[in-house]
């Protein structure tokens, strides 16, 4: 026992030793990266109705917007990961940064939404050269017990990332510096990814080694099969449904399901498929990543909700839209300081009453619409907003470490990445999906509807995020603490 205590602290020496002790600088340069990808997402969620009026975008143009970026982005991080690994995780992030730059450049530049949904895209391929390379560089540059609270400030600053984001894009949107109106939203990414490119010398790199390999068959079965199932359920209401959406559709699920089985293949002949799909024969894990689909589903789909109702329905502007969302971006930050230290001493009582308290929020949403459809700014919305966001931290920071608590240590990677993917997933289609059954309980056009339509769609839209919200928290309940 003596000599086995005696090695490991040999052990914790050594680490401590080869530990970079700029690290904590260096934490601050990959961080940054991180914060202004979130600013840009919830900068352009609470500008994007002015961006459709501004270009006379159609609804499923506005949907694309944000969908298009969260898909590339979602099925990119898959890869982009693995790259990094191979060619240098520095120089992927490097790329992305250059890339996300000036893709925020051109965005700001378009005067048609086709070009700005092909900007977004692309955008989103960039973004997700940027978020692997940072977690790993976490994951490597940090001693074992520096890594909780690593992640914390991670968890914290992606909070900080939600509240301010939808706070600033408001707040540059009203300012209409030299009449440029969204546009500035778009242009404040350029010199901010620019000071990021300045600090990125600072940064060693590191790589996990040329032997692996990329499975790209997987890759653009995955692709392809994801964009035929977002692209259409975002245009089938604007086209009238015709055969060729449907005929996306089919395609769609064939391919995916040409993507599971040659994945299982390719397990079985050489282990290096693009996703190792045994990790879902742990049971927990596939409960758990249900729980991580229906909460960012119900997340994302209210975000853009609550956008279009306040910003078509009762006519804010988009600083008036930022004041709406204050308490609940408040709310999200406030937790996301505190969850870890909260979840360590109580468990996954946390996340389940955050679950739970998002889905009765919801529901509350809907009952104070039907006593004032109108006055979103005062003291009751304002509660019921905020306990929103104090339950959304609760859920939403510590479900990483809670869906990876159930999978042994060797498949935390795969676990990680499938995590990401699946949450930027939800949103395409969370929005695809929720557009759909607004648009429908609309029946106008959003320049026809009046207020008593866009409250209709809106509480029945709300109902379906609280079923949501409610299911995540039963998924929840299914999972056990580590210590048990």
């Amino acid at each position: 026992m003596t000599n086995h205590h005696s090695t490991s602290l040999l052990a914790d020496e050594k680490l401590e030793l080869q530990a970079d002790p700029r690290r904590w600088y260096a934490l601050a340069v990959i961080l940054l990266p991180i914060l202004l990808n979130s600013l840009n997402t919830y900068m352009i969620q609470v500008s994007l109705p002015s961006i459709q009026k501004s270009l006379n975008a159609s609804f499923s143009d506005a949907q694309l917007i944000v969908a298009g970026f969260s898909l590339s982005l979602a099925v990119a991080l898959i890869v982009s990961g693995k790259l990094g690994d191979i060619y240098g995780r520095k120089r992927l992030l490097l790329i992305g940064v250059i890339g996300f730059t000036i893709m925020a450049m051109l965005g700001g530049l378009t005067s048609n939404p086709t070009q700005l949904i092909v900007i977004r895209i692309v955008q989103g391929l960039t973004a997700a050269l940027i978020q692997p390379q940072v977690l790993s560089m976490m994951q490597v540059n940090f001693l074992p017990r520096e890594k909780g609270l690593v992640f914390s400030i991670y968890g914290a600053l992606m909070g900080f990332g939600f509240a301010f984001g939808l706070i600033l894009g408001g707040i540059l949107v009203n300012w209409n510096v030299f009449d440029l109106g969204w546009r500035t939203v778009f242009f404040f990414n350029v010199p901010f990814g620019i000071l990021v490119l300045l600090c990125l010398p600072l940064l060693p790199e590191s790589s996990g080694g040329r032997a692996q390999r990329i499975d790209w068959t997987g890759t653009f079965l995955i692709m392809g099969g994801l964009f035929l199932l977002v692209y259409p359920l975002s245009e089938g209401q604007k086209q009238g449904w015709p055969l060729w959406i449907w005929g996306c559709l089919i395609l769609s699920l064939l391919l995916l399901l040409a993507f599971i089985a040659f994945e299982i293949r390719k397990q079985k002949a050489d282990g290096a498929p693009l996703i190792d799909l045994t990790i879902f024969k742990q049971r927990l894990f596939g409960v758990g990543m249900t729980s991580v689909v229906l909460t960012y589903l119900s997340m994302f789909s209210f975000f853009f909700l609550l956008t279009y109702y306040l910003q078509f329905g009762l006519q804010f502007d988009a600083q008036g839209t930022s004041l709406a969302f204050l308490p609940l971006g408040g709310g999200v930050f406030l937790t996301s300081l505190l969850s870890s230290r909260i979840i360590s001493r109580w468990g996954m009582i946390v996340p389940r009453i955050g679950a739970l308290a998002t889905g009765i929020c919801f529901f509350l949403f809907i009952v104070l619409l039907r006593i004032d459809a109108v006055h979103l700014l005062s003291i009751q919305y304002i509660v019921l907003l905020l306990v929103y966001g104090l339950g959304l931290g609760l859920v939403t920071t510590p479900l990483t470490r809670v869906v990876l608590g159930t999978v042994p240590l060797k498949d935390a990677g795969t676990g990680s990445g499938l995590f990401n993917t699946f949450m930027y997933l939800s949103n395409s289609l969370g929005v695809a999906l929720i557009s759909i059954l607004f648009s429908a309980s609309l029946g106008q056009t959003l320049g026809r509807a009046v207020l008593s339509d866009y409250a209709r769609a809106f509480s029945v839209s709300l109902a379906v995020c609280g079923v949501f919200a409610l299911a995540a928290f039963v998924c929840l309940c299914f999972l056990r603490d580590r210590k048990e």
